[in-house]
């Protein structure tokens, strides 16, 4: 790459641009020409900072990936896991602790050698982590996946034109034929 001062680069722009015949004209003529040089300088810049920071990278990756579900779905699963956390530790721990008339599960312990080993910590710990995967399981999982089986339903050719049409339709809707379609699931059955 060349260095050179600003003022020689617009000498050398100057002496690059062709003359015109009218003194005036050939005042606007360099100037157009300058300008033009200096925007596809500013493009030439500017795809730099592009090539450099990865927008288009991370354009990608924000909006064609899994990203904003993924965050959304960490977030609550936090909120989630808080709330889990204060039911078991507000009603089911001490439910438990009541039975072996203690206040706390987690005062349940055993000693060996003046070792103390905290039982009571780890079962909580254990009932907390049960309780959250049952929640997300028939909270979430359960909820989503009944909504996404009625928006997706398998799709089947129709005998007289091809066309695809839904497996629980009882008409094409291209041709108005009947459709003698099987149930997938009644099909494995038999």
């Amino acid at each position: 790459a060349l260095k050179m001062s600003r003022p020689e680069a617009e000498e050398c722009l100057l002496e690059d641009a062709a003359p015109s015949t009218a003194g005036d004209d050939d005042r606007s003529h360099d100037f157009r020409y300058i300008r033009r040089m200096a925007r596809e300088e500013a493009r030439q810049v500017r795809r730099r900072v592009k090539r450099v920071l990865l927008f288009e990278q991370l354009n990608n990756f924000v909006l064609s990936s899994q990203a904003v579900p993924v965050a959304v779905g960490f977030v609550f699963g936090a909120c989630l896991k808080n709330n889990v956390d204060a039911f078991v530790s507000s009603f089911v721990a001490p439910s438990i602790a009541a039975i072996g008339s203690l206040q706390h599960l987690r005062d349940l312990h055993f000693t060996v050698n003046n070792s103390v080993f905290p039982v009571g910590v780890f079962v909580e710990s254990m009932f907390e982590t049960a309780i959250t995967i049952l929640a997300l399981f028939y909270l979430i999982v359960v909820p989503m996946s009944m909504f996404t089986s009625l928006k997706y339903v398998p799709l089947r050719t129709c005998e007289e034109c091809a066309s695809w049409v839904k497996e629980t339709a009882k008409r094409c809707p291209s041709c108005g034929q009947p459709t003698n379609f099987r149930p997938a699931t009644a099909a494995l059955r038999t």
